[in-house]
């Protein structure tokens, strides 16, 4: 009976070393895919919210909202219905576009579906070489995606356009008054005077104007430093998940040379290199985000998979370009001071 048990496991030990791949290696490999999951799903929240962000509205005050409402639907002419009244109380808010939620459901599903190559293992059941091999090809596209994403959006940075529209009606209107005071001014000078206001006052709402202007200066630099932060990040993000896929399609490619300790050394080490993408030094971050796409294109192993990606990359870059929301022609849009 014990010399029966000991073929069978002679038997079972041989199908592994044939067909299978250990369990120890397969879970080494299970990390670093899962690890892949994470920081791509999160590069892709990061991309998603970066979009929102770009069409988000500044927010209002509930007098804003009222005095906005009463404007534009007291001096309507459409015939008023629900859409109408709705557009009156918020015409900036973001559309809904289906084609954009679509690819973002798509990309999710990408990454979730690669880790799932793994999911036997959670059962007990051993994945085989000929499935190790799969990740390495599903890991390729997934990881070149990544890298001509994180490009993409460096070439095509965020823009929080209806923040920026906000400040330069802001400035248009400030510059207005300032010029018409400053005609004034001039006038008064030359011994014209075209109301009660004296002198004192006039150069005193002029000193104001000019104040409003810095504050204004201030407010557009703070968008812009909003925009940087939401491009370094989410580069840093999409490198991160890139430098991550990359090092796992290496791993996956030399899975049967490799041996366990090799392994367990080798998944640390892509860790840590992936965590140094923090996108605090965002020079560097970019730097890796262009050599990455140039190793890619330049590489036959990488190459044969990146045009397609390269046009998805680019046609999801550029819808992400601030939509505007549309008024009826007898809906004058009020300014949001």
């Amino acid at each position: 009976m014990q010399n029966s048990n000991k073929i069978i496991w002679v038997i079972f030990a041989a199908s592994l070393s044939l067909g299978g791949c250990s369990v120890e290696k397969a879970r080494a490999l299970q990390g670093a895919a899962v690890q892949f999951k994470t920081e791509s799903l999160a590069a892709i929240d990061a991309i998603d919210q970066m979009r929102q962000r770009e069409l988000e509205a500044p927010p209002r005050s509930q007098s804003e909202i009222r005095q906005g409402f009463i404007s534009r639907l007291l001096n309507s002419k459409v015939d008023l219905n629900s859409a109408v009244v709705d557009l009156a109380i918020d015409p900036f808010k973001p559309p809904n576009v289906a084609e954009w939620d679509d690819f973002i459901v798509d990309l999710r599903s990408q990454y979730d579906g690669f880790a799932s190559i793994f999911d036997k293992l959670d059962s007990g059941t051993l994945i085989s070489q000929a499935e190790a091999k799969q990740s390495a090809e599903y890991a390729r596209t997934l990881t070149v995606q990544m890298a001509l994403l994180a490009d993409a959006i460096a070439k095509n940075p965020p823009v929080l356009g209806q923040y920026r529209s906000r400040t330069i009606v802001k400035l248009k209107k400030l510059r207005q008054d300032y010029q018409t005071l400053l005609t004034r001014l001039k006038a008064r000078e030359a011994g014209i005077s075209d109301g009660n206001e004296t002198l004192q006052q006039m150069n005193q709402r002029k000193s104001d104007l000019e104040n409003q202007a810095g504050e204004l200066m201030n407010e557009w630099q703070q968008i812009k430093q909003e925009e940087q932060k939401l491009l370094e990040t989410t580069v840093a993000q999409c490198t991160k998940a890139a430098t991550i896929g990359k090092e796992v399609v290496e791993v996956a490619n030399h899975y049967d040379d490799l041996e366990i300790g090799q392994l367990n050394a080798l998944i640390p080490r892509i860790l840590t290199t992936a965590a140094a993408f923090t996108g605090r030094d965002y020079s560097m971050v970019k730097v890796k985000a262009t050599n990455l796409v140039s190793q890619i294109q330049s590489d036959p192993l990488w190459s044969g998979v990146t045009k397609t990606l390269l046009d998805r990359a680019n046609t999801a870059a550029a819808s992400r370009a601030p939509s505007q929301v549309s008024l009826p022609v007898s809906l004058p849009p009020t300014s949001r001071n």
